[in-house]
């Protein structure tokens, strides 16, 4: 229901101020006209404003005028009128897109009329008087300065183009040739679900992708908006796009995903649905079509690889440990798998669920190790990749240590050299020489032995403070067997650690328990 109530003394002023500039010229009641526009209708009505005007001081006539003739006219007549009798007014007002406007009731005629003239100097207010005439067939477009008319051709005038490409609620960057705008993300070509308003007759397309839409922003409010056009759905097109650069052939789900539903569309257009919803609704809309295909169809971020497991692979990038999981994990999967971005981590968190025994089973076939990692991963889920390459170094660390010979009854400095020379194998010169470091003791012959791996490590210069004269001199005379048993293969360890302890005085050292397996 409209909103009355009796006007204020500013309002009554202003009416009279615009009253009195009435009086002398029409022209702000008129549009602007291009070429395409029929002249002769806005002459007509020009001159039907001209024979108010030409009554302005005749009260009687101008009461007369305001019951009879276009809606337009006769508000004219009614304000001309006020201005000779100016009583105080009823002002009503009523809801518009974007808030509301007030009029007073001035004569027997339409309220857009009302408003039309009352506000003749505000180009978007002028406009409500001749959304009737946009419903007959002309287009009209509101400028920061006027109002124009185009006629039949839904062609705006260039000033209103750049003015509505300034004012987008989005950054864009125009494509080649000015008419396709793109947000950063498509302008990046990154495959994402977009939002498509296009302008056909000002030769523009405007997409923005779904990590840039917000909700509360309308797109197409920001272009139509002080449009009067006989067919806004034609003249502002609305679209959505999964937006999936499909490498799978005819036969895949994505050839032939539906456009966007009609329902949506009119939601949209009557501001039902911002942007983000809209795009989301569409999503939802088309998400049950592609994850229910029995086709096998692989898509990582945005590109969809169909049955190609070994394309999808490789846009994954993933290291030789994540492509033996992830071998083994699409072995048994079948349907729709995507990933929104290219990633083999976000590949294993998406399969882990259902495949964890797989992708473990394809790291490391010790039974503890396997074990290990599914309760890591149960403990740090989203670390997947990370956990796998854990399990994997430490399956091909136990792998190489388990090739190496085993002993029972060493001695301190046999136990002691073979500790380090097992962590070189494990962690090469850094962890040899952490290994050295943490575990040397105070006296014996392993702080000569120490200063002999520290020779052949290439990093005695940095420790040699920590030995007395005689332990360096010990120690250099064992670096070369020292260096013999670091650099060792599996088969010749044995005889290695053997000529380095009998070289360093220590005959009985052990017993080998079994042959390097």
């Amino acid at each position: 229901m409209p909103k009355v109530r009796r006007g204020s003394g500013v309002r009554e002023h202003d009416l009279v101020a615009r009253a009195k500039a009435l009086r002398e010229s029409v022209d702000s009641l008129l549009p602007k006209l291009t070429p395409d526009a029929p002249r002769d209708k806005f002459d007509r009505l020009r001159s039907e404003f001209e024979e108010v005007r030409a009554a302005r001081d005749d009260e009687k006539r101008l009461e007369k005028m305001t019951r009879w003739g276009d809606p337009l006219v006769r508000s004219y007549a009614g304000l001309l009128h006020y201005y000779l009798d100016p009583k105080t007014p009823t002002l009503v007002a009523f809801p518009i897109p974007g808030g509301e406007v007030s009029y007073a009731t001035l004569a027997r005629s339409t309220r857009e009329a009302e408003v039309a003239v009352q506000q003749s100097d505000d180009p978007s207010r002028l406009l409500l008087g001749y959304v009737d005439w946009a419903r007959k067939g002309l287009h009209f477009f509101v400028g920061r300065r006027a109002l124009w008319c185009t006629g039949k051709s839904s062609r705006p005038p260039g000033e209103v183009v750049a003015e509505r490409m300034e004012e987008l609620p989005y950054r864009t960057t125009p494509e080649p040739g000015g008419h396709l705008l793109l947000c950063p993300h498509l302008s990046a070509h990154e495959s994402r679900p977009y939002l498509e308003v296009g302008w056909p007759g000002a030769e523009r397309t405007i997409r923005i992708c779904r990590k840039c839409v917000r909700a509360e922003r309308h797109l197409l409010s920001a272009l139509s908006e002080g449009a009067a056009v006989p067919d806004p759905s034609s003249t502002f097109p609305v679209e959505a796009d999964l937006n999936v650069r499909c490498k799978g052939g005819e036969e895949c789900v994505h050839s032939r995903l539906p456009p966007l539903p009609k329902n949506l569309r009119r939601n949209y257009e009557y501001g039902r649905l911002d942007d983000a919803a809209l795009l989301d609704a569409y999503v939802a809309e088309v998400r049950p079509i592609v994850e229910g295909t029995r086709r096998t169809t692989l898509v990582a971020g945005g590109i969809c690889y169909g049955t190609q497991v070994s394309e999808f692979l490789e846009a994954l990038h993933p290291s030789p440990v994540e492509r033996r999981a992830l071998e083994a994990a699409l072995a048994s999967t079948s349907g729709y798998f995507e990933v929104d971005e290219p990633s083999a981590s976000r590949a294993l968190e998406r399969l882990w669920p259902l495949h964890a025994e797989a992708i473990v089973g394809a790291i490391t076939e010790d039974a503890a190790e396997a074990q290990r990692a599914l309760q890591e991963a149960r403990d740090a889920p989203g670390r997947i990749a990370e956990i796998l390459k854990r399990a994997q170094r430490r399956g091909e660390e136990r792998e190489l240590l388990d090739s190496l010979p085993r002993y029972a009854r060493l001695s301190t400095e046999a136990a002691w050299v073979d500790r380090v020379a097992r962590a070189y194998r494990t962690h090469h010169e850094t962890g040899a020489e952490r290994t050295l470091l943490q575990t040397l003791p105070r006296e014996g012959k392993e702080r000569g032995l120490a200063y002999a791996f520290l020779l052949a490590l290439g990093r005695a210069a940095a420790h040699g403070w920590q030995f007395t004269p005689t332990e360096q001199e010990f120690g250099a005379s064992l670096a070369d067997p020292a260096r013999q048993l670091l650099m060792a293969p599996a088969p010749n360890y044995h005889e290695a650690l053997d000529r380095l302890l009998r070289a360093a005085g220590v005959a009985d050292w052990g017993a080998r328990e079994s042959p390097a397996s």
